[in-house]
């Protein structure tokens, strides 16, 4: 078995170049040269994130060491390789077979070696989301980015989805102008002052109209992300907003473009269907964190492909199998529980946390109803599904509670039902380890059928792959498994 490594790079000059390397001699069919410089294939890992519904570690991470003993490979010092895509392949009877696809992280020289390290393309989005911060250069009454006695440094907030009752940024503190999110396609719906609604006074045409035109007694207008208020508030201030886009699919999509990442259009109309999503950033945050939260939201699952492209899915029973994993293709099979639960034990009770208010008052104004008062008291509202019979079959059948991103309680009670269905039954979790050259490489996500007489899977059951480790010197890989 021969191992091959390639890697897309920039050069010195800045040009596009693919860097080719194997652990020994290989004539390729086609004129491309590979160098023999290969000493490690390495060792790699990578998994899918679904919060509590799938529990795993996702980050992927290896490394592949090659022989610069002679400093063939200093040239490497000056290409740019961060980033970019690296592919690592068998030649197994003379057929190419593509074991992992990732980016690489960096090159490391040492004593007679350079150290390639490799990172699974989601990587690429555990860095912080682009945002802005607030320059604190008003020279008052003017401006809209405070002042350096106030907020100067400050990450200015951003609405995406269905917000609910956000505590705004007070921009210009002479004119009473808060900001809510910096989006352009924000649109204010109501605000509130210790909880009571103020008078909508007709939205701005500009911004010149924000800062030069005050709103009447009582009243607020709103210009996008912005807020005048025309009487100095007697508490906190709050806003309900929301962006164009409201859909989890949509919000997704959104995000990921930001961060120059695509999501698959047919994955953000699956989404969309899960319901309305709302959230209110006002802090720095990585991209990963903010689709982590999107995905437990919906009870699904995200990764982005080597090839660049964002997958978000429900997460769901195994489908219609890819391949086959025979007794004789396994070497090592064990189970670490049967359910979702903290326990290992089905989940009987899942209970999904919806509409969120993103700031909770019981300090109000004494015109609050009495039913408003209430509701701002509460951060969330509870949609729950129950399914007894599984209680019955297991006494210590566990519970799971998840807090999300949807805005309606009816969305939430939908996601309860169906993840009810899908944790309250037999999911094993299992560990799965087996020869390479046997396995052709299946993606995170798929579904295989695993026939072996351990365990009860004599007549085979079908299990989704959560989780992969490949062992390129031993040539084995190990599978996480769940179904």
């Amino acid at each position: 078995m021969t191992w091959l490594l390639t890697i897309e790079a920039r050069d010195a000059a800045g040009d596009a170049v693919t860097l080719r390397f194997s652990d020994g001699a290989y004539s390729a069919p086609t004129a491309q040269l590979w160098t023999p410089r290969i000493r490690q294939p390495g060792l790699y890992r990578e998994g899918m994130y679904a919060g509590d519904l799938v529990s795993i570690k996702r980050s992927g991470i290896g490394e592949t060491t090659l022989i610069n003993a002679d400093g063939g490979l200093d040239y490497l010092a000056d290409y740019a390789v961060d980033g970019r895509e690296a592919v690592l392949s068998r030649v197994d009877s003379g057929n190419v077979l593509e074991a992992w696809r990732g980016t690489v992280a960096g090159l490391s020289f040492s004593r007679g070696e350079v150290s390639v390290r490799l990172r699974e393309p989601g990587t690429l989005l555990q860095t912080p989301h682009p945002h802005e911060t607030y320059a604190g250069d008003n020279v008052l009454p003017d401006g809209l980015e405070g002042t350096e006695d106030d907020i100067a440094g400050q990450v200015k907030p951003r609405v995406y989805g269905d917000v609910r009752n956000a505590e705004p940024v007070l921009v210009n503190s002479a004119k009473l102008i808060y900001q809510v999110s910096s989006r352009a396609d924000c649109a204010v719906s109501a605000v509130y002052d210790k909880g009571a609604s103020l008078t909508d006074g007709g939205a701005y045409a500009d911004l010149d109209a924000l800062q030069t035109t005050a709103p009447a007694a009582g009243e607020f207008r709103a210009f996008e992300g912005y807020v005048r208020l025309g009487t100095s508030p007697e508490g906190q201030v709050t806003v309900d907003a929301a962006s164009a886009s409201t859909g989890a699919g949509a919000v997704v999509a959104d995000i990921a473009a930001e961060a120059g990442e695509t999501l698959d259009a047919g994955d953000a109309t699956n989404l969309d269907g899960v319901g309305t999503v709302g959230l209110y950033i006002a802090d720095a945050v990585n991209t990963a964190a903010l689709l982590d939260r999107l995905a437990v939201s919906v009870g699904g699952w995200w990764r982005l492909t080597p090839g660049g492209t964002l997958r978000a899915h429900l997460l769901q029973a195994p489908a219609t199998p890819v391949a086959t994993l025979a007794d004789h293709q396994i070497t090592s099979l064990g189970r670490s529980s049967a359910g979702a639960g903290d326990n290992g034990l089905p989940v009987w009770r899942v209970t999904v946390r919806a509409d969120r208010l993103e700031t909770t008052q019981t300090d109000v104004a004494a015109s609050v109803s009495d039913a408003r008062r209430a509701r701002l008291a509460r951060q969330y509202r509870d949609a729950q599904a129950e399914r007894q019979t599984t209680r019955d079959h297991h006494p210590l059948a566990d519970e799971l509670t998840i807090e999300t991103d949807l805005r309606s309680r009816a969305d939430a009670q939908a996601v309860a039902d169906r993840l009810a269905d899908l944790l309250s039954v037999r999911r094993d979790r299992v560990t799965l380890e087996g020869r390479l050259a046997q396995s052709r490489q299946r993606a995170i996500g798929d579904t295989v059928t695993v026939t072996t007489p351990r365990l009860g899977y004599g007549q085979g059951r079908d299990m989704r792959i959560i989780g992969r480790e490949l062992n390129a010197r031993t040539g084995r890989i190990t599978l996480e498994l769940w179904g």
